[in-house]
């Protein structure tokens, strides 16, 4: 039980920011939460109509539907559909989900420290950086962003797994670091991304060997395969949004000034933030910056793996720094797939997680290993947050009714947004499937998420109306047989039409995968078979 007790007591400490939001049935306002109750239950819907993986939301855009989850990360609305399946509310399973994140991130920065560093007084400190850096509370409690919370879990954990390797490769160890690759991929679109550099970057600067290096590298591309289900269709069938185009200069309005970094801003003054973000590194990180540098002067006299530690951690926050400044705009101007990230102080949570990382030098000071000082500035850095607890933005009442059946389309920016839509709708149509040629009547519809049944009795030849915004992936079959679909008529732009000959026939539209999604779907399906298959095989062969 002593190995458990740093663990608990991470839990523990982890526990106090999170309370408040579970002392009220109301839901504390945050930039996002309301936004993300109506994808829990869009995602729940999809799932419940066995869409594995969930694409398509068909209830949302006023019930003309879009392809939200091709796009928008999945593993947050996944667990909070496992709460809701175990009856509980969508606002107590958004905060369900918001507060697992925050104690697993504790858990797994713990591990990864204890392993790397080899001793609890070390990653214990780190850790309680690594949770209590003011950007990652307001991540939680005043932006409620979803999926960025879960990217710092899975972080800690790869370099756990990462680190394990290094010491022993072993099959187990490979396994965890993929999947937990695999799950930050599909954590956050944007902050995966730059976080799955910073593991490769580990790899560089920490393994010791090819072996290591092979073994490493190995387990991030089987992340990426065994995630190439989202990943794959996110970045090849973007072109069909307006994403790229109402993104593209989001950044420009986002770089914080650089002073402001370094300014505490205990008490969320509104002078000091950006886009509503308090953009603050913390006093005791802002602390911990200047003692890494003094840490440079002594560099000789520091042990080789703490010399790379401190090279490793003060280069990621050099380029976190540089990319949320002006004159990074250039870089950010041509690099589309940078402009995901929409607001460069996204780049805190690089900056956050070297602070954490380089919190070790304070502990050269000898003075600082004393237990009441040890004790006092840990505390210290935990209590300096405490403003940041409360609701800042207030309490929801919430009509859970009403995300349940929300008409609108849950994002900012067009990134899910259909080209050859006109745009996000604006109210229901009279009917979900119209005639608008030919006589005939319609009668029997039924609709899933992506399944929709109908009958019609056509006493002529009648072309149909499906009110449903086209994306690759639609299909119509008229008594079981494939019809042609259009889907660019002018007059019902982004909608699919189609003709059906004269007589009584059945008709189905089915939302299924295309050739992208597909061979990703394949890729995914074959690296988790040949992990499995490995493992298999090394009791044979006992490889590793």
């Amino acid at each position: 039980m002593k190995i458990f007790k740093p663990y608990f007591l991470i839990i523990f400490l982890s526990i106090f920011p999170i309370v408040p939001i579970f002392l009220t049935t109301l839901l504390p306002h945050t930039h996002d939460g309301l936004v993300h109750l109506a994808r829990i239950a869009a995602y729940f819907k999809a799932l419940s109509d066995g869409q594995i993986p969930v694409r398509w939301a068909g209830d949302l855009n006023y019930g003309y539907g879009m392809p939200l989850f091709n796009f928008m990360y999945q593993l947050p609305y996944l667990i909070s559909s496992f709460f809701v399946f175990l009856g509980f509310g969508l606002a107590v399973s958004f905060k369900i989900t918001l507060a697992l994140s925050f104690i697993l991130a504790g858990i797994f920065m713990l591990g990864f420290s204890k392993a790397f560093f080899g001793d609890y007084k070390r990653a214990f400190a780190v850790t309680i950086f690594y949770q209590y850096m003011p950007f990652r509370l307001i991540e939680v409690l005043i932006r409620g962003s979803f999926g960025e919370v879960y990217t710092y879990v899975f972080l800690p954990l790869i370099l756990w797994g990462l680190t394990l390797i290094f010491k022993k490769i072993s099959y187990k160890y490979i396994v965890v670091t993929s999947l937990a690759t695999a799950l930050l991929v599909i954590s956050h679109n944007a902050i995966s991304l730059v976080f799955f550099g910073i593991c490769t970057a580990f790899i560089i600067f920490f393994g010791k060997n090819i072996r290591n290096y092979a073994a490493g590298t190995t387990s991030l591309s089987l992340g990426l395969l065994l995630s190439s289900f989202y990943w794959v269709p996110a970045l090849l069938e973007r072109k069909y949004t307006y994403g790229d185009l109402f993104m593209k200069n989001v950044y420009l309005s986002h770089f914080p000034p650089i002073q402001n970094f370094f300014i505490p801003n205990l008490f969320n003054n509104i002078g000091f933030q950006t886009g509503g973000i308090s953009v603050q590194f913390g006093l005791f990180h802002t602390i911990v910056f200047v003692v890494s540098l003094f840490a440079l002067f002594s560099f000789k006299k520091i042990e080789p793996k703490l010399k790379k530690l401190l090279i490793f951690s003060l280069l990621i926050f050099a380029i976190s720094l540089f990319m949320m400044q002006p004159i990074s705009s250039p870089i950010w101007a041509n690099v589309a797939l940078l402009r995901q990230f929409q607001f460069p102080w996204r780049f805190l949570s690089v900056s956050g997680f070297a602070l954490s990382l380089l919190s070790v030098f304070i502990f050269r000071y000898k003075f600082f290993l004393k237990n009441s000082v040890y004790v006092s500035l840990l505390s210290l850095v935990i209590f300096s947050t405490i403003y940041y607890w409360k609701p800042q933005l207030g309490l929801d009442k919430i009509n859970e009714n009403y995300y349940w059946n929300f008409p609108l389309n849950t994002t900012y920016f067009g990134e899910t947004d259909v080209i050859w839509s006109k745009g996000p709708a604006e109210n229901y149509p009279k009917q979900r499937v119209e005639l608008i040629g030919g006589d005939g009547e319609i009668f029997n519809f039924k609709k899933k998420s992506n399944l929709q049944t109908l009958s019609v009795n056509a006493k002529t030849k009648i072309q149909l109306v499906d009110h449903t915004q086209y994306f690759p992936g639609w299909r119509v079959y008229v008594d079981g047989i494939p019809a042609s679909i259009e889907f660019q008529d002018q007059n019902w732009r982004g909608q699919i039409t189609f003709v059906v000959p004269k007589g009584q026939h059945m008709i189905k539209a089915v939302f299924g995968e295309s050739r992208v999604r597909l061979i990703a779907d394949i890729l995914s399906v074959l690296s988790l078979t040949s992990l499995v298959l490995f493992g298999f095989l090394r009791k044979v062969t006992k490889i590793i």
